[in-house]
C-alpha cells in the first residue's frame, strides 16, 4: 500500500480490549522499573540496542526481562530473542519501508502480554469510598467528630439532657455535608482531568500483515512499523527506518532544546551515546518539524524515556509537603484544640474541687471543650476553596487540590516560562529594516507598516521575495477552533492570524501571514478577472502581484462535509490565499531549500507575466529570490534599491545594515534577510516560450554540488580530496551563482575559462520577527510587582531574546539595566563605535567596568552556562546575588536546561536559617522536562493546551488557556481565601470570649450561669455558623493585590488575632453580655450585687434548691432563664458589628460595601434564629429559653456601636500613617527636620505634596509664610512622634 494511502481504521483485538480494560491501562502486565529514588534531573542514561543495528539486523528483537510478563520464564526472561522474520520473511522491507509487512497479528498480541500498553500506567488509584471516607479524617473534622461524640457521651451519662443528643447530631451533619462537598469537588476536578486525557489521545498509522492500518496509539507495541507525518504526535519511542523531506523533530518537552533536529536512518556512530542523542531515534511525545518517517516502535509506555521520569515524578510528588494553608489549618486546630482541652481540664478540676465529682461537672466539662471549637470553620474553609475553585475555572483555571488555590494567594515568586506563557507563541513580523528605515508593522507597536504598502519599488520587491521564498501554506478550509480552542469559528471567517499552518516552522508561519495581510489590503483585494460575484475580464487591481481569479480557485478546497457546494467567487477573491495564488502563477523554475549550514533558501521564479502588467510592469524575466540569516545574505549582496534604482551598496549602506541588525538582534528578534538576483542573459525569453534547457541551464551550468569532485582545484590551485565538503573560502555556498565576483574569477580562470554567471546579489531588506507578548500579560506583571511578588522568567531562549521579552512585559522595568545594557552604553559612548561592534568588545568593556558603572546593573539576565558553575546545593554568592534582582528591577534565566530550572526553584526555597530567601514559589511548565520543577515547587502549573500529560499529573493546577494573566488572577483568588479565613476566624474567635467568661465569673464569683453550654452550642452550630459561612462570600478588599505576600510568620492565627478578637472585640462583647445579664435580672428584681455567691455553686437557682430574694424557686429559674435568654440575644446582637468589621482587614466598610448578599443574609439569618429559638413555643423550652421583651434585646446596642466605631478607628489609623510617615521620613532623609538647619537647603527640599498642603515655589512666598511654614513641619513632626507611636502599637496589636 503507498504510504500517502488513506489507512482504514482497526479496532483493538480482544485481548487488546481486554487489558486495557475501562481506564486504558494494562492490568498487571508490566512491571514498573525501578528508578532507585527521586532524582534531581531528567532521565538520559536509557540506550536502546536498535540504534546500532542496521535495517536488516532489526527483526531480531531482545525481550527486557525487566517489562517482560509471564510468557516467558523469569529466569529466561533477560535477553531473551523474538525473530520478527519467522513466518514474517517481509518484515522489514530494508529497500522501501512503506512496502514491509509489519508484525503479524499473533506476534502484535505476544508483545502486547510481554510490555503491555503503550500508555503511561496512572498511580494507584484508591476506591471511591476510601477517597470518600478520607475526607472525614482530617484533623479539624477529627476534632468535630470527636466533639459530636463528647456530647453523645454527656447525653449518655445525662439522659434528661437531650440537648446534647440534638448538638452531637448537627456535629456530625456538618462533618458529613462538608466532607460530601469536599469529595464532590475533588471529584469534579478528576473528571476533567480525563477529559484533558481524552483530548490528549491519538491514533497511529501501523503496518498489520501487510495492511497499512490506522488504530488506537496505546495498542501500539515494541516491534511496530508506524508511519509518521507532520501533524502527527510521536507515540512512542521508535528506531527511524527511512525519513522523507528533510525529518527533524523538536525534542523539547524532553530536554528544553527548542530546535528542530534532524533525525536520519544511520546507524549510530558513538553506541554509548544514550538514546536522547541519537540521531536515528526518535521520542515519545516529541514533536515532527517537518517531513514524514517510517520507524519501528522500540519502547512503548512505562519503557520510553518519557515513562520512566514518570514514574520518577510520581515519586517525588508523594514526598511533597503538605500545602501551606493544611498547615495552617492543622495548626490553628491544635491551637484550639490545646485551649479547648486545658480550659476544660482547668474548670472540671476546679468543680471537682468545689462540688466534687458528679455528672453534672463532666457534662459542664463538655459544654466547655465543645464551646471552643469553632464548628462553622470547617464548613467555611470548604465553602471558600470550592467557591475559588468555581471562580478559578471561569478565568479558565482547573484546581486539581482545592487547598492549591490558597498557596498560590501565597506566592512571593513565579517562576515562568517565556513561549506560549508570557508569550502568544505565534511568531510575528513586528518591524522592518528597509531603504535605511526601521519600521514598526506589527499592530501592537503602533505600526508605521501597516495593511497598506508604503510606496516604493524595494518595498514591493522585498514583499514579493517574502512571498515567493517561502515553504509554509494554510491548512485547506475546515472548521477549526479560534481562541485557544474556546471559541469554535467557521474558517472562512477567522482571520489570518488565527488559521493553522503545514510545513514550515514559526518564522515561515509569521512571514506567510504578513504576506497574506498586505496582498489583501489591494484594491478587488489583490486579485483580476472578479468584480463583485462575477466575473469580469476587464476587472484588475493595483497590487504589484496580481493573482486571476481561476488560480484563486485553484487554491480553495471544497467546502468541509458539503463537497458538492462550491465556493462563490466572493467568498473566493476574500478567503482563498494570495500567497499560495502567487506561488502557483507564478511557475518556480528552481528550489534550495534551507538547512542549517548554509542558514539561507533561494527561490527561482518565472516572473514573465508580469510583462503586461498594466500597474506594475516589469522586464525582469527570471528571478532568484533569496531569503536568510541577516549577517549570511547581507555578506555576499553587492547592490541595493535607492530611489528606485538599482545601485552598488555604499560604505552609509552597509554601516546603516550593520546598525539596524544590531539594534534588531539587541532586542532578541529573529532577524531574516532578504535579497534578488535577476538573469539579464534570459530576459530575450517571452511569456509561453519553453524553455527546453531551463533545467540544464539552473541545474549545470550555474548549480554546482556543495562538495568537490574528481579533479577540481581550489582557489590556491590544488587539487582536493573528492567528496569532501568545499571549504569557506567560497563562502560555503558553492550550490547557487551566488559567490563572490574575485573568487568567481580566479574559479573560472583555474577550471579553464568555465562559465560562471556573476549577478547582481541585491539587498531589499530585513524582516525582524518575535513571539509577541500576550495582551493582559504587562498588566498581569505589573499587579506582581505592585502585590512584591517576583516574577522570573526560565526560558531555553537566548539571554538577549529572553531580556528584550521581559522588558516588553516588565518582568525587567524600563528602569532596570543588565550588564549588556550597560555595556552598550558605553561602548556607544566610545568614537566611532556602533551597536555592530558589541560582540568583538564586550569582554574588553566588561573587564574595564569601574566600580559605580557595576552598581548601575539593576537588573539581570543569567545564561544556563553561568548557572552550571554555582553550588547546586546551598546558598553562595553568586545565587544571592542573583535571586536579589527579582526584588530590584528584574531577573531572567535563559538557555537554561531543565535541571538548571530545578535548581532555581530549589534555591528559592532555601530556608533563611541557611542564609536563603525561604520563598513560596510557583511554576509554570509544559514539557517532560518540566515535570521535576513543577513537583518541587510548592504550587506547580501547567499548561493545558501545550502540556505534556506527565507534567499536567504533576501539576497543582492547570490553565486551560496557558495565559500568565490567569495566574495572577489565582493569586488574587488566594489571596482572597487566606483574607476571609482569618475574617471567619476572627469573627468566630471573638464570642469565645463571651461564652467562657460567663462560667469564670460563675466559679470565680458565684454568679447564677449567665449562660448555659447549651446557649453556647446554639450560638457556634446556629447563630455563628451562617455568618461565618457568609465571610467566604466576601469580595477582595480593593488593596489586596498592593499588600506583600504573607510571611512565614503571618499564619492563618497569629498572636495579633487572638488579641483583636479575645483582648479587644471579645472584651466588649462580654461587657455587653454582663451589662444585659444584670440589667435583665435587675429588672426581674434581682439586685446585682446580691448575686455573688449565690449562683448553682452554692445551691441557689437549682431545682429542689433554696428559694433566692424573695421568690420561688420556680420564679428564681424563670428569672434566670430570661436573664440567659437575654445573654445569648447581646451577644447575637454585638455579633452583627462583628461581622460588619470584619468584612475587611483594612479598608473602611464605606469603601468596601455591604454588595456581599449572603453575608447581608447572614445578618438577617443569625437574629431570625435568636428569634425563632426565643419565641417559638416547644422549640425554646428545649434549650431552656424564655420569651423576651423587646426591651432586652437593646442594651446590647451602644456596645455594638462602640465595636464598629472603635474598629473603623483603627483601621483609620492602619491606613493613613504610612502617608503621613513617609514625608517625615523623606525630610529626615534630606536632613531637613532639624533643630538647627539650613533655610536655603530647606527651602529647596520643601516637597510638593497634597498631604500637608501645596508647598508653592521660594519665589511665591513671603517671609511671614516661610516661618509659619517652617514652623508647621516642626509642629508636625513632634506630633508625628506621639502618632507614630500610637500608629506602631495599632499595627502591631490589632492588624490581623
Amino acid at each position: 500500500m503507498p504510504h500517502d494511502a488513506e489507512p482504514p481504521k482497526k479496532q483493538p483485538s480482544e485481548l487488546e480490549r481486554n487489558a486495557l480494560g475501562k481506564g486504558g491501562h494494562a492490568e498487571g502486565k508490566r512491571l514498573v522499573p525501578k528508578t532507585g529514588g527521586v532524582r534531581a534531573q531528567l532521565t538520559d542514561d536509557v540506550k536502546y540496542l536498535q540504534s546500532n543495528q542496521e535495517m536488516a539486523e532489526l527483526h531480531n528483537f531482545v525481550v527486557d526481562g525487566k517489562y517482560a510478563g509471564d510468557v516467558f520464564p523469569p529466569k529466561q526472561n533477560h535477553g531473551e530473542e523474538i525473530n520478527f522474520q519467522d513466518g514474517n520473511p517481509n518484515y522489514i522491507n530494508v529497500a522501501d519501508p512503506s512496502q514491509s509487512s509489519g508484525l503479524t497479528e499473533a506476534q502484535r498480541d505476544k508483545m502486547f502480554t510481554l510490555y503491555g500498553a503503550n500508555t503511561l500506567t496512572p498511580p494507584k488509584q484508591d476506591p471511591e469510598w476510601l477517597k470518600f471516607l478520607r475526607q472525614f479524617t482530617g484533623f479539624f473534622s477529627l476534632l468535630l467528630l470527636a466533639g459530636g461524640l463528647l456530647c453523645m457521651i454527656a447525653f449518655a451519662v445525662d439522659p434528661a439532657g437531650r440537648e446534647n443528643l440534638f448538638l452531637g447530631i448537627v456535629l456530625f451533619i456538618v462533618v458529613t455535608i462538608t466532607s460530601v462537598f469536599t469529595y464532590q469537588q475533588e471529584a469534579a476536578s478528576a473528571k476533567m482531568m480525563e477529559k484533558f486525557k481524552a483530548l490528549g489521545e491519538c491514533k497511529s498509522r501501523v503496518l498489520i500483515d501487510g495492511s497499512l492500518q490506522e488504530i488506537d496509539s496505546n495498542c501500539l507495541v515494541p516491534g511496530d512499523i508506524i508511519n509518521i507525518k507532520l501533524g502527527d504526535k510521536i507515540p512512542c519511542d521508535c528506531r527511524v527506518l527511512q525519513s522523507l523531506g528533510d525529518f527533524a523533530v523538536v525534542e523539547a518537552s524532553l530536554t528544553g532544546e527548542p530546535n528542530a533536529i534532524k533525525k536520519v536512518n544511520k546507524v549510530s556512530e558513538n553506541p554509548d551515546e544514550p538514546a536522547l542523542r541519537q540521531k536515528n531515534i526518535v521520542m515519545n511525545g516529541t514533536e515532527i518539524n517537518v517531513g514524514e518517517a517510517w520507524c519501528m516502535a522500540v519502547a512503548t509506555g512505562d519503557q520510553s524515556v518519557m515513562g520512566r521520569n514518570y514514574r520518577m515524578m510520581l515519586q517525588a510528588k508523594e514526598m511533597k509537603e503538605d500545602s501551606p494553608i493544611r498547615k495552617e489549618i492543622d495548626r490553628f486546630v491544635e491551637i484550639v484544640s490545646a485551649i479547648a482541652i486545658f480550659l476544660g481540664v482547668l474548670f472540671f478540676i476546679i468543680l471537682c474541687a468545689t462540688l466534687g465529682l458528679s455528672v453534672n461537672a463532666i457534662v459542664f466539662t463538655i459544654g466547655i471543650i465543645v464551646a471552643n471549637v469553632p464548628e462553622g470553620l470547617l464548613a467555611t474553609v470548604t465553602v471558600s476553596l470550592a467557591l475559588t475553585a468555581a471562580r478559578m475555572k471561569d478565568v479558565m483555571v482547573l484546581v486539581k487540590n482545592l487547598e492549591a488555590v490558597e498557596t498560590l494567594g501565597s506566592t512571593s515568586v513565579i517562576c515562568s516560562d517565556k513561549t506560549g506563557t508570557l508569550t502568544m507563541n505565534k511568531m510575528t513580523a513586528v518591524k522592518a529594516y528597509v531603504e535605511g528605515k526601521l519600521l514598526k508593522t506589527h499592530p501592537m507597536e503602533g505600526a508605521d507598516w501597516g495593511q497598506e504598502m508604503p510606496e516604493g519599488v524595494i518595498y514591493q520587491e522585498l514583499l514579493k521575495c517574502a512571498t515567493f521564498c517561502g515553504s509554509a501554506r494554510f491548512k485547506a478550509p475546515e472548521d477549526q477552533r479560534g481562541g485557544g480552542g474556546v471559541v469554535a469559528m467557521p474558517w472562512e471567517k477567522m482571520p489570518w492570524a488565527e488559521r493553522e499552518h503545514v510545513e514550515g516552522d514559526a518564522s515561515e508561519r509569521a512571514i506567510l501571514i504578513f504576506n497574506e495581510q498586505r496582498l489583501a489590503a489591494f484594491s478587488n483585494n489583490g486579485v483580476t478577472g472578479v468584480k463583485g460575484d462575477e466575473r469580469d475580464p476587464s476587472a484588475t487591481t493595483d497590487s504589484f502581484l496580481p493573482v486571476d481569479i481561476d488560480t484563486m480557485q485553484k487554491c480553495l478546497h471544497p467546502k468541509k462535509n458539503h463537497p458538492d457546494k462550491v465556493w462563490s467567487l466572493s467568498e473566493v477573491r476574500e478567503h482563498s490565499s494570495r500567497v499560495a495564488a502567487a506561488r502557483m502563477a507564478y511557475k518556480t523554475v528552481h528550489k534550495l531549500p534551507f538547512n542549517s549550514k548554509n542558514k539561507w533558501m533561494a527561490v527561482t521564479t518565472d516572473m514573465r507575466r508580469l510583462a503586461h502588467d498594466e500597474n506594475h510592469p516589469s522586464e525582469e524575466k527570471f528571478v532568484t529570490w533569496i531569503k536568510g540569516g541577516s549577517d549570511v545574505v547581507f555578506d555576499f549582496c553587492t547592490h541595493t534599491i535607492t530611489n528606485g534604482q538599482v545601485e552598488e551598496l555604499s560604505h552609509a549602506d552597509k554601516a546603516g545594515f550593520a546598525e539596524a541588525n544590531a539594534e534588531l538582534a539587541s532586542h532578541g528578534l529573529r532577524v531574516f534577510a532578504f535579497a534578488k538576483v535577476t538573469y539579464e542573459s534570459l530576459d530575450h525569453l517571452k511569456e509561453g516560450e519553453e524553455i527546453n534547457d531551463v533545467d540544464s541551464f539552473f541545474g549545470e551550468s550555474m548549480f554546482k554540488p556543495d562538495d568537490w569532485q574528481a579533479g577540481e582545484l581550489n582557489e590556491e590551485g590544488k587539487a582536493m580530496e573528492p567528496g569532501k565538503p568545499k571549504p569557506i573560502t567560497v563562502m560555503g555556498r558553492p550550490q547557487i551563482p551566488i559567490v563572490r565576483p574575485d573568487i568567481a574569477a580566479q574559479r573560472i580562470e583555474k577550471n579553464g575559462g568555465s562559465a560562471y554567471f556573476v549577478p547582481k546579489i541585491v539587498f531589499l531588506g530585513l524582516l525582524a520577527l518575535q513571539d509577541p507578548p500576550r495582551p493582559a500579560v504587562p498588566h498581569a506583571v505589573a499587579i506582581c510587582r505592585q502585590a512584591s511578588i517576583g516574577v522570573v522568567m526560565v526560558t531555553g531562549d537566548q539571554p538577549q531574546t529572553a531580556a528584550a521579552i521581559a522588558r516588553d512585559i516588565g518582568i525587567i522595568t524600563k528602569a532596570g539595566k543588565t550588564e549588556d545594557d550597560v555595556i552598550t552604553q558605553k561602548l556607544l559612548s566610545e568614537p566611532g563605535m556602533t551597536r555592530a561592534d558589541f560582540k568583538d568588545n564586550r569582554e574588553r568593556i566588561l573587564n574595564s567596568l569601574k566600580a559605580e558603572e557595576k552598581e548601575s546593573i539593576t537588573a539581570m539576565a543569567v545564561e544556563g552556562t553561568r548557572i552550571a558553575t554555582w553550588n547546586p546545593k546551598a546558598m553562595d554568592g553568586n545565587w544571592k546575588r542573583a535571586l536579589d534582582f527579582t526584588w530590584k528591577q528584574g531577573l531572567v534565566f535563559a538557555r537554561t536546561s531543565p535541571t538548571q530550572k530545578l535548581l532555581i526553584v530549589q534555591h528559592f526555597k532555601i530556608k533563611e536559617v541557611d542564609g536563603g530567601p525561604e520563598k513560596i514559589v510557583a511554576v509554570t511548565g509544559d514539557g517532560v522536562n518540566d515535570a521535576q520543577a513543577v513537583t518541587a515547587a510548592d504550587i506547580g502549573i501547567c499548561m493545558g493546551i501545550a502540556g505534556m500529560d506527565v507534567t499536567k499529573e504533576a501539576a497543582d493546577m492547570i490553565l486551560m488557556n496557558d495565559n500568565f494573566a490567569s495566574i495572577v488572577d489565582g493569586v488574587l483568588e488566594g489571596r482572597l481565601v487566606f483574607d476571609n479565613l482569618k475574617k471567619s476566624i476572627a469573627y468566630t474567635l471573638s464570642s469565645n470570649i463571651p461564652e467562657i467568661a460567663p462560667f469564670v465569673s460563675f466559679i470565680l464569683a458565684g454568679l447564677p450561669l449567665p449562660l448555659s453550654t447549651v446557649l453556647i452550642l446554639c450560638i457556634d452550630l446556629g447563630t455563628d455558623m451562617v455568618p461565618a459561612i457568609s465571610l467566604a462570600y466576601e469580595t477582595p478588599e480593593k488593596d489586596i493585590m498592593k499588600r506583600k505576600p504573607r510571611s512565614a510568620s503571618d499564619n492563618l492565627v497569629t498572636t495579633r488575632l487572638i488579641s483583636f478578637s479575645y483582648f479587644q472585640i471579645g472584651i466588649v462583647q462580654a461587657v455587653a453580655g454582663f451589662y444585659t445579664y444584670f440589667a435583665v435580672m435587675y429588672c426581674e428584681g434581682y439586685a446585682p450585687e446580691h448575686l455573688p455567691n449565690h449562683g448553682q455553686i452554692k445551691g441557689y437557682f437549682m431545682p429542689g434548691g433554696p428559694p433566692f430574694g424573695g421568690f420561688s424557686v420556680s420564679e428564681n429559674l424563670r428569672s434566670l432563664a430570661t436573664a440567659q435568654t437575654a445573654f445569648f440575644v447581646s451577644i447575637v446582637v454585638v455579633q452583627w458589628a462583628d461581622l460588619l468589621i470584619c468584612k475587611t482587614r483594612r479598608l473602611s466598610l464605606f469603601h468596601q460595601g455591604m454588595q456581599n448578599d449572603q453575608l447581608n443574609f447572614g445578618l438577617f439569618f443569625e437574629t431570625s434564629l435568636a428569634a425563632f429559638l426565643t419565641y417559638m413555643p416547644g422549640v425554646s423550652a428545649v434549650f431552656g429559653l424564655q420569651k423576651l421583651k423587646f426591651v432586652y434585646w437593646l442594651p446590647a446596642l451602644p456596645f455594638t456601636c462602640l465595636i464598629f466605631m472603635y474598629d473603623e478607628i483603627r483601621k483609620w489609623i492602619i491606613r493613613h500613617h504610612d502617608d503621613v510617615m513617609d514625608f517625615f521620613r523623606h525630610q529626615k532623609e534630606q536632613g531637613l527636620l532639624k533643630a538647627e538647619y539650613d533655610e536655603e537647603k530647606f527651602w529647596e527640599g520643601v516637597p510638593q505634596t497634597d498631604k500637608i498642603g501645596e508647598a508653592p515655589n521660594d519665589a511665591d512666598w513671603t517671609l511671614k509664610e516661610k516661618e509659619e511654614y517652617t514652623q508647621l513641619c516642626a509642629d508636625l513632626e513632634r506630633s508625628a512622634t506621639l502618632l507614630e507611636r500610637v500608629a506602631r502599637w495599632v499595627d502591631e496589636y490589632t492588624y490581623w
